[in-house]
């Protein structure tokens, strides 16, 4: 029979191997724990919805949607049933960020009622067909944080600041806060106006997607990567120049908010984010540090039509999002130490022969049901072996069942610690073991205690 060729991973999708996963659970840990310390709510939203809904939100001219968003036909998905639903009829899109989908259940599930503001994350997976490259995937993780109801400037600093948290408290030092005011809809024409008799000018310089965002969007020229259009950038008017009074001292009260919170920034007069829904306050994280191209942490802004433009009441809001997948590198490339979390495996059950695998099962059952953790070997023949997996998951006991201790109703139970073992009949072990792991966590415990009044 012919050897059979493996199926590999798709272009962009990356495996998380056991050697790497703790730094996504502490990442994932340090950003749930300041999100619900600063009162948000999780909120979970479908990883798969309508077309419109990002075409509406992001942007039909940006290039997460012209040119990365994962569309499907759903007409053609008939299902296992043969029955087609109706919407399926429409055009279905794997999310390429978060914040539409909360935005759309924020809407859908009757939000704009509860108490304001309404705070929110999620952590999720996204997706976009991009050219996968350093720092970029087609299928990666981000947090999205978005608070409801609340035009204030302190909540726009307030929530930079949440952001600001998450990273620091991950020990991340060499970010920086990139901010700025994209105006509203009064300046907004005016702003757009000026970028386009200036971009007119230039327009032979511009790249091929620039020239149609100039008749579109000039805005979104100020994001292009090109190094040509990076060169007219760079000359361009300032919009921070050219929104009305009312931008002004809204951008002016979010800044002296940040310096009241001693949170830290760098003004970034052209800045734009890359979605279109954006107004007013925008800002992105960087690493100082880091000389290549992909180095933006997260980002985010306010948003104070989409509710509105998705078809709900006029809502102002803000929010932001954290790229995970760039912060677990980021840990790793700063060697910035991430706690490694020890073998959970309080008993590592041991046994030889037929019958006492039989017996070795039954207290592994036991055991678990009693909230125990249990480790077992499962295919080594020798207690040797054995007791070296025990060792190498630094169990606090182990369980030994050999063939004498099968005939006479016992077990051996060992302290991996010190060595010293006991004799204890099996009826009496699975109480035995409890009280012994619970006197030893007790026991490490105290000294974690103690070790701390020294300090």
């Amino acid at each position: 029979m012919p050897k059979m060729q493996p199926i590999n991973r798709l272009k962009g999708f990356r495996d998380i191997l056991p050697e790497d996963s703790h730094y996504w659970d502490f990442a994932i840990s340090v950003i749930e724990s300041v999100a619900q310390g600063a009162g948000l709510e999780k909120i979970e939203v479908p990883m798969l919805e309508k077309s419109d809904l990002f075409l509406r939100s992001v942007g039909e001219e940006t290039d997460v949607v012209s040119k990365e968003m994962y569309v499907f036909d759903g007409s053609k998905n008939k299902g296992t049933s043969g029955k087609k639903d109706k919407e399926e009829q429409s055009q279905l899109a794997l999310r390429p960020e978060l914040t539409a989908g909360i935005v759309r259940a924020y809407i859908e599930n009757g939000m704009q009622v509860w108490p304001k503001p309404v705070s929110l994350y999620t952590i999720g997976r996204c997706f976009r067909h991009e050219n996968p490259q350093s720092g970029r995937f087609r299928e990666f993780t981000q947090c999205s944080v978005e608070i409801f109801g609340e035009s204030d400037p302190t909540i726009d600093a307030n929530t930079i600041g949440v952001s600001w948290q998450m990273l620091t408290d991950m020990r991340i030092t060499s970010a920086e806060i990139n901010i700025n005011s994209m105006g509203c809809s009064v300046c907004r024409p005016r702003i757009k106006k000026i970028l386009t008799d200036f971009f007119k000018k230039k327009e032979s310089k511009l790249c091929d997607d620039c020239k149609k965002r100039l008749k579109k969007n000039p805005l979104r020229i100020l994001d292009c990567k090109n190094e040509k259009c990076q060169a007219l950038i760079a000359v361009a008017p300032l919009m921070i120049e050219n929104i009305c009074e009312d931008c002004k001292g809204h951008f002016m009260s979010v800044l002296e908010y940040l310096d009241e919170m001693g949170v830290p920034y760098n003004l970034a007069p052209n800045l734009v984010r890359g979605f279109d829904y954006y107004n007013r306050t925008v800002f992105e994280i960087i690493t100082k540090n880091d000389t290549k191209r992909q180095n933006a942490l997260g980002g985010g802004g306010r948003y104070d039509c989409l509710v509105e433009e998705l078809g709900g009441e006029m809502t102002p809001a803000i929010g932001f999002g954290l790229g995970i997948d760039r912060i677990v590198e980021h840990l790793k490339t700063e060697n910035i130490r991430v706690p490694k979390p020890k073998s959970k495996i309080n008993v590592y059950v041991i046994h030889l022969g037929e019958e006492s695998k039989k017996i070795a099962l039954q207290i592994v059952k036991n055991l678990r049901k009693i909230g125990i953790s249990v480790g077992m070997a499962v295919g080594k023949d020798t207690i040797k072996a054995q007791m070296k997996a025990a060792d190498k998951v630094n169990a606090l006991f182990s369980v030994i069942i050999g063939q004498r201790e099968a005939v006479t109703n016992v077990a051996l139970v060992r302290d991996m610690r010190d060595g010293i073992q006991e004799t204890v009949e099996l009826k009496e072990l699975t109480e035995r073991v409890f009280n012994m792991v619970e006197e030893r966590k007790a026991e490490e415990e105290d000294y974690r205690k103690n070790k701390k009044i020294k300090k």
